[in-house]
């Protein structure tokens, strides 16, 4: 339909409005994003990415002299690939909406903008901590080759959930899964991230005992165990048959990324009587895992 025929349309300031909103990420939404470094320098247009994960075996040993039984090194590298896709959602005003602005000589209620923009932001979250198997998507905790415990049981043999454990069982669960990665050779002063989902974050500001008013979120922290410990709604259920989860990991690059092409973008805006549509989209990888044994998983707490 030609724009003479149009009585009312989305001017500049509207759509500065809405760019505004849709470019303000909210931290909380973003917890992803918060941890772990974002690859940006792909073209958007890509439909995959490759990248190389490398293993050394080899070690060096005293030789007689004259001996000819040099030790090799031998170095394994494996390509794998991480598939890249759109994430897309969208929202319209109506042609009475655009009058009302312009009648009022504001610009248009971005609150529509503000919830495409959080509902992109926590497919992206969900898909950087689990991934997506229908689409290959991989997740940090979800990622082939990371290390995956079941928790055990409470003193009493009862439960493995953290709500009927003491403070102490707590803590030295947290130990023990934490020395998984800090016995590993270049791990021993690595600085780890631990997640949890929020009931068991929760229970972390319970009181560590009658005797110690510190929290056991405190207890840790003291302890300098972990160098962040993130609240991640995502981790619910994201163990082996549904379970909750917890995740330590190395957060640095060359453990786990996010693989972001293209950021959210506004598209240009669709006429369509009586409504304006204004399509959005990213294009996102999921996270690329380069050293998944860097990643400890616990089921069932």
């Amino acid at each position: 339909m030609p724009n003479s025929h149009v009585q009312a349309r989305l001017q500049q300031r509207d759509l500065e409005a809405i760019d505004n909103v849709l470019y303000e990420p909210k931290a909380e939404e973003l917890t992803a994003r918060s941890v772990f470094n974002v690859k940006t320098d792909i073209p958007a247009g890509a439909e995959t990415y490759g990248y190389d994960v490398l293993t050394r075996s080899g070690a060096a040993k005293i030789i007689a002299n004259g001996a000819d039984d040099l030790p090799l090194v031998d170095v394994d590298v494996k390509r794998y690939f991480a598939q890249i896709y759109t994430i897309a959602l969208g929202f319209r005003y109506s042609l009475q909406d655009i009058r009302q602005s312009q009648m009022t000589n504001q610009p248009v209620d971005a609150t529509k903008a503000a919830t495409v923009r959080r509902g992109i932001a926590e497919k992206e979250n969900k898909l950087a901590w689990i991934g997506d198997p229908k689409y290959n998507i991989q997740g940090v905790a979800t990622a082939t080759g990371i290390q995956v415990e079941a928790v055990g049981n409470n003193a009493a043999g009862t439960s493995t959930k953290w709500s009927d454990k003491s403070s102490e069982e707590i803590v030295e669960e947290l130990r023990k899964l934490r020395k998984r990665i800090t016995v590993l050779p270049g791990y021993g002063d690595a600085a780890l991230v631990l997640a949890l989902p929020p009931d068991q974050y929760e229970e972390l500001n319970r009181r560590y005992s009658d005797y110690d008013a510190r929290t056991i979120m405190k207890v840790i922290q003291d302890n300098n165990w972990f160098s962040a410990i993130k609240r991640v709604a995502d981790l619910k259920g994201a163990g082996i048959a549904g379970a909750d989860s917890l995740l330590i990991f190395h957060s640095e690059r060359e453990t786990a990324e996010l693989l972001l092409p293209m950021d959210i973008t506004r598209l240009q805006e669709e006429w369509k009587y009586p409504n304006w549509k204004v399509p959005c989209e990213e294009r996102f990888g999921g996270a690329v895992v380069r050293a998944p044994h860097a990643i400890l998983r616990g089921d069932g707490i």
